[in-house]
């Protein structure tokens, strides 16, 4: 059985796993200086069908390093407006993610049950394992959530009914 502690232990050395690959993908020199304010982020539009992404209305996603739809290491950034459900799914890439702003309610389940979602405020720490089913929300102030995961990455909704792509 699993300890807080032994939970905390795994998070972090899966977060310095993916910082380890960092400095090594990092190393040949694709990443270039940058210093943005936080007001001063160029958010696109409200894309919402962005792959590896919650594919929601009004999700506004920006690729901060690397390539997400390449095999490298990428860190994506998503500004998510209040009130928005995210429904269940996957992604094929492991994730570990930071809460910059707001309070994100996340949980695991190939089922939406509202009693599973956890409150993570900003500075708050969760993992996406790779093909793991997770659902969210935003409730009544945006997000704004930071993930690093080597891609390429992709999105599959356990209902296809919730997979925007199919819509007309």
């Amino acid at each position: 059985m699993k300890t807080t502690t032994g939970c905390a232990v795994a998070s972090a050395l899966s977060t310095f796993g993916l910082l380890l690959l960092a400095s090594k993908a990092m190393a040949g020199g694709d990443l270039q200086p940058a210093r943005i304010p936080a007001e001063e982020i160029p958010w696109p539009g409200g894309a919402a069908r962005v792959e590896g992404t919650a594919m929601r209305a009004g999700l506004q996603t920006l690729v901060v390093a690397g390539d997400a739809k390449g095999g490298g290491l990428y860190t994506m950034m998503f500004n998510l407006p209040a009130n928005t459900k995210v429904p269940p799914h996957s992604h094929p890439d492991v994730r570990s993610c930071f809460v910059l702003s707001g309070t994100w309610y996340f949980a695991y389940g190939d089922a939406r049950d509202d009693a599973q979602l956890k409150a993570l405020p900003a500075g708050s720490h969760y993992t996406e394992p790779a093909g793991m089913n997770h659902f969210a929300e935003t409730r009544d102030e945006p997000v704004i959530a930071e993930c690093t995961a080597i891609g390429p990455t992709g999105t599959t909704f356990v209902n296809p009914a919730d997979d925007p792509r199919r819509r007309q």
